[in-house]
């Protein structure tokens, strides 16, 4: 049986329609079955797991938006990462194409993970290129067409996009992290320091957060991956951000379960998408 690679949650067909396009790349713990040999266990693949976040994002389909939401675990391959960004000692033979490890790939965390978390590595043997092949073309390569589809069908309806990449972050940094050992903000929202869009829009989202009593930070620790870096094109009218919300609002994040939290929250990502609803609207009549 084939694992569903991803899903899209479509507005009701009766209702209004945005050109707003929400992507949760790690909102699965799934982990393929294969042949490799892995050195960690369920509950340390389960830390890479952006956990409930697209049910988190859920209601803001029916306000018009459309969720799309990875099926695979970002342990196994991350749709967040350049497709040449792979570890050399990962591999077990010679890659085709030319290799860009960046510094993802050097703290353990490319497009294939080398660590789990810190010194903890993931395999106990290198990859070939024939298993890292069908990661790209099975789940990588999917996803990534899927999310280009909506964004693409969105923008030559309206004239112009407006996308949330959606992402949950251990409440502390660790070894991995630039901030290691740091307490993190409530949310994150990155924009890659206003190259990926507009940053009225960038503002629009983070005032909307404030307006709600969190604490926000903009571009720190994570200005945003390789999703917004590829989409993102403010000039031509595809305004991407990434937000990062705080496990400990809405998780247990040693047990993976919800807590009291997740209610609360998920009605207020609700008043954070009405927001930004009302934004892409003065936007479209302008």
């Amino acid at each position: 049986m084939r694992e569903t690679v991803f899903t899209v949650y479509s507005p009701p067909a009766e209702g209004e329609q945005l050109p707003l396009v929400f992507d949760s790349p790690h909102s699965s713990a799934a982990f393929p079955q294969s042949d490799y040999v892995l050195n960690v266990g369920e509950a340390v693949l389960k830390t890479g797991w952006d956990a409930y976040i697209d049910e988190l994002w859920q209601p803001a389909v029916k306000l018009g938006a459309t969720l799309l939401a990875a099926g695979f675990s970002r342990m196994y391959i991350d749709p967040n990462r350049a497709l040449d960004d792979i570890d050399p000692e990962l591999l077990n033979g010679v890659w085709p194409m030319a290799l860009n490890p960046t510094k993802y790939s050097e703290r353990g965390m490319g497009l294939i993970r080398r660590f789990a978390l810190p010194n903890q590595a993931m395999y106990g043997k290198a990859l070939t290129a024939e298993e890292i092949a069908h990661r790209i073309n099975t789940y990588y390569a999917p996803y990534h067409a899927a999310l280009s589809t909506q964004l693409d069908t969105a923008k030559q309806q309206f004239g112009a996009v407006w996308h949330v990449d959606c992402h949950s972050m251990k409440s502390t940094g660790n070894a991995m992290n630039i901030d290691a050992g740091d307490k993190r903000a409530d949310i994150v929202i990155g924009d890659r320091m206003g190259q990926s869009a507009n940053p009225e829009f960038t503002q629009v989202v983070a005032d909307a957060f404030i307006h709600l009593g969190y604490q926000v930070a903009l571009n720190y620790p994570y200005q945003g991956g390789q999703i917004i870096s590829q989409y993102g094109q403010p000039k031509a009218q595809c305004h991407s951000i990434q937000i990062e919300i705080n496990r400990a609002l809405y998780m247990d994040e040693a047990q993976f379960s919800k807590h009291s939290g997740f209610t609360l929250l998920q009605a207020d990502l609700l008043r954070v998408s009405e927001a930004i609803r009302g934004y892409i609207r003065e936007q479209l009549a302008l």
